[in-house]
């Protein structure tokens, strides 16, 4: 999972670097506030939001409805006729593949047109793709479009997969999708597919219909996008509720509906709460809820001031700097922690899959669900899976991976963000099997002695591994001296696959070693004599305002911080440990 880095810009369209840093910087800056009431239940923290404090959420309500945007004076007024159904769907289109038409040319945004560009997102891009950011909310996203490419959007939701389908007749197209939400992995929200099944007809005189036959998911973007560049005038531009728009309102040169969840909250916000309420106590903040913020992934990002612990004081020799303590309300202990919560309805905070639940992606734990039950007792896999996952690695970028290396005078990243995939990077207090590779990226790697090396283990976090050497000596919980050589693959290319089906490359090979690392750095302090060897986790559970914790939210978040405090026992070779306690 990429995650923020104080002082990391993203630049908006036509701002400088320099302007985009002192935006960045004002927003790093700005200390955070208390938006709830906090209180606790055993070892959870009980996290009540203020109300409004997330905005409101505004989920999908067109189920089973027509919209037809019929074209008037260069705009559209929005029209409800009776749910309409083509069940005769075409030929199945082929992804990422432009669609001709060849009966007519549809007039769109000022000119015709007579290719579609149709993304299995549940847009239709007139010039081009319809895009969005990763983490991008959508209730402003839907707005950024407004300057972007013309584009129709019928249920524009990112990470959707499946087939769509094209029928093109002598005065209209009919595009129909059914499509499924991401299923069975650690950013998804539901261990198996979901049906999503939505159409649009464009007609040769520019009317534009949308259906929704049946749809599971309750957030994307509905509308119809004719404006592009600098953008017209408000008064041509709506953001509207599409259930109850009238004929009589408009035209609209842009007319649309972000369906969304919870706005996505600031996380010096969440921090200064909790702090203010229970003291400066807490190493880490893991957030954990009964609702959903408009992300279109159930885990999330990290961030923190990198605090020096109870005993406060600068880790330096890691790549990465402390700073803005006083934006987190910390008086310096304070390090690292989650920036959104993580739903309670998510595949991370439950602890098992379903019993029959199967996956041949070894990016989810379905692919594994047999090889590591051997391991057990009683046959299953260690309850929590993902959650350690996301956590383990989450909490991982308090120290990695941001350091370099340098070799014979050249300095060569190691990351940055996460261990570059070519990082042999191999565990030596493994988790759960007997190979593993960081929970922060980078690989195992053999090598053949052929210029090619097969990967033991991949670079992601499924399912939950342990800490490199690297990666506990940058924690300070191994000396420079334990760490052994390692190297680092470059100009990587495919090579095919072993009888185990496990990856083959070309590479070159460079050879590091943790004294390269120091070169580039300067050395770990505190030492390993010195450096904080026990750490405290605040499990926070968060619920609207007038609502409490749901069962599961208590049963689960007491879960996941019982298995938390066991992995990183088991990861750090019982050389540090970790509370989870309000105490």
């Amino acid at each position: 999972m990429t995650r923020l880095v104080p002082g990391l810009i993203a630049l908006a369209a036509g701002m400088t670097v320099a302007a985009a840093a002192a935006v960045a910087q004002n927003r790093l800056a700005a200390p955070g506030r208390p938006i709830g009431s906090i209180s606790t239940r055993g070892d959870l923290i009980v996290f009540t939001l203020d109300e409004n404090a997330l905005g409101r959420a505004n989920l999908f309500d067109l189920g089973k409805q027509t919209l037809r945007f019929r074209p008037d004076a260069g705009g559209y007024r929005v029209e409800h006729p009776a749910f309409t159904w083509d069940a005769e769907f075409g030929s199945q289109a082929p992804p990422r593949t432009p669609v001709p038409l060849r009966n007519f040319s549809f007039p769109f945004a000022g000119r015709t047109w007579d290719t579609l560009n149709v993304d299995t997102t549940g847009s239709i891009g007139l010039g081009g793709g319809v895009t969005i950011g990763r983490f991008d909310q959508l209730q402003t996203a839907a707005q950024a479009l407004v300057n972007k490419a013309p584009s129709i959007c019928v249920f524009m939701k990112p990470r959707m997969s499946g087939p769509h389908f094209v029928k093109e007749l002598a005065d209209r197209v009919v595009v129909t999708w059914t499509l499924t939400e991401p299923a069975g992995g650690i950013q998804d929200f539901t261990w198996t597919p979901t049906v999503n099944r939505f159409q649009a007809v464009l007609a040769k005189d520019g009317t534009i219909q949308m259906s929704y036959d049946e749809v599971a998911a309750k957030d994307a973007i509905v509308g119809v996008y004719q404006s592009a560049g600098a953008g017209p005038s408000p008064s041509v531009v709506a953001a509207v509720d599409l259930s109850a728009a009238k004929p009589d309102e408009g035209p609209f040169t842009t007319v649309y509906e972000a369906f969304h969840y919870l706005a996505l909250p600031n996380h010096r916000d969440l921090t200064c709460t909790v702090l203010q309420a229970l003291g400066d106590k807490f190493d880490f903040l893991a957030y954990y809820a009964d609702f959903r913020v408009d992300n279109q992934e159930a885990g999330t990002p990290s961030n923190g001031p990198l605090g020096g612990g109870p005993n406060g004081g600068a880790v330096t020799g890691i790549g990465a700097e402390q700073k803005n303590l006083a934006s987190y309300c910390t008086a310096g202990r304070f390090q690292w922690q989650f920036i959104q919560p993580v739903y309670v309805g998510a595949n991370q905070m439950q602890a098992y899959p379903p019993a029959d639940f199967a996956d041949t992606n070894t990016r989810n734990i379905g692919s594994y669900l047999h090889q590591l039950g051997e391991r057990t007792p009683d046959g299953r896999i260690p309850a929590y899976d993902y959650a350690l996952s996301q956590i383990g690695h989450e909490m991982g970028h308090r120290w990695s991976a941001f350091v370099s290396a340098r070799v014979n005078g050249e300095t060569i990243p190691l990351g940055p963000t996460h261990w570059a995939r070519g990082l042999h990077a191999p565990v030596p207090f493994a988790f759960q099997r007997p190979t593993e590779a960081s929970a922060m990226g980078g690989g195992v790697w053999q090598d053949n002695f052929d210029g090619t090396f097969t990967q033991l283990d991949d670079d992601y976090y499924v399912p939950a591994t342990g800490y490199s050497y690297l990666d506990l000596y940058l924690m300070g919980l191994i000396t420079s001296s334990e760490v052994p050589d390692f190297f680092i693959l470059r100009n990587v290319a495919p090579a095919g696959r072993d009888a185990s089906d496990r990856a083959i490359v070309k590479a070159d090979r460079t050879k590091v070693t943790i004294q390269d690392v120091i070169a580039a750095e300067g050395p770990r302090q505190p030492d390993v004599d010195h450096a904080q060897k026990q750490f405290n986790t605040g499990i926070v559970v968060m619920v609207e305002h007038g609502k409490t914790p749901s069962a599961e939210l208590i049963e689960r978040g007491n879960g996941i911080r019982a298995a938390w405090i066991d992995y990183f026992a088991t990861v750090t070779g019982r050389r540090a440990s970790m509370t989870a306690t309000v105490r």
